[in-house]
């Protein structure tokens, strides 16, 4: 197998992942903007579906990755992942990223298997506030879209910003309400 046809699918699968946590963050984040477009319930439901297509592609990326980067350089397993998180410079940060991830991931699963409670399951998905800028950056400085094109690096990083915006302006907004 090609280990540069692995790298690309697994390009494709990080960004599909983002997409997806991307919605997730403007579809639950508080915020109200689609909730403009499509009922609370609808979103509640598709929030609560993702969980699997987020698990699913970010599994794939790393997995792809991984084993790419071990075909197309002809490295061993152990130098992959050595050069990955200790040899460059944002590569423990997405170490730190994925496992906050699927910490999250795997508190909703049990969550939503009534395995944990209502408080525990918010207190351990409010994590994603911290994973999701790490994968960002990770994107950023990894992504060979990103670092090649500078109009694709401005558009996501656009995206990004506005689901950032959109979750902060309503999270500080519903706080200073409270008070």
């Amino acid at each position: 197998m090609d280990g540069y046809l692995l790298l690309n699918i697994a390009r494709w699968a990080g960004i599909l992942a983002m997409l997806v946590i991307l919605f997730q963050l403007l579809s639950m984040g508080k915020g109200r903007t689609l909730e403009r477009f499509v009922s609370k319930q609808r979103l509640v439901t598709f929030h609560r579906m993702g969980i699997w297509p987020i698990s699913l592609l970010i599994l794939l990326h790393a997995g792809l990755v991984i084993t790419g980067r071990c075909l197309a350089y002809e490295d061993s397993l152990l130098t992959t992942l050595q050069d990955f998180y200790l040899d460059r410079h944002w590569g423990s940060l997405t170490g730190v990223g994925l496992l906050v991830l699927l910490i999250a991931l795997t508190m909703s699963i049990l969550f939503l298997n009534k395995k944990i409670t209502f408080p525990t399951f918010k207190k351990t998905h409010l994590l994603m506030y911290v994973a999701t800028p790490a994968l960002f950056f990770h994107q950023i400085f990894y992504g060979l879209d990103f670092v090649s094109s500078r109009f694709l690096f401005v558009a996501w990083s656009l995206l990004c910003a506005t689901a950032a915006l959109d979750v902060l302006i309503w999270r500080v907004r519903l706080t200073f309400a409270r008070t």
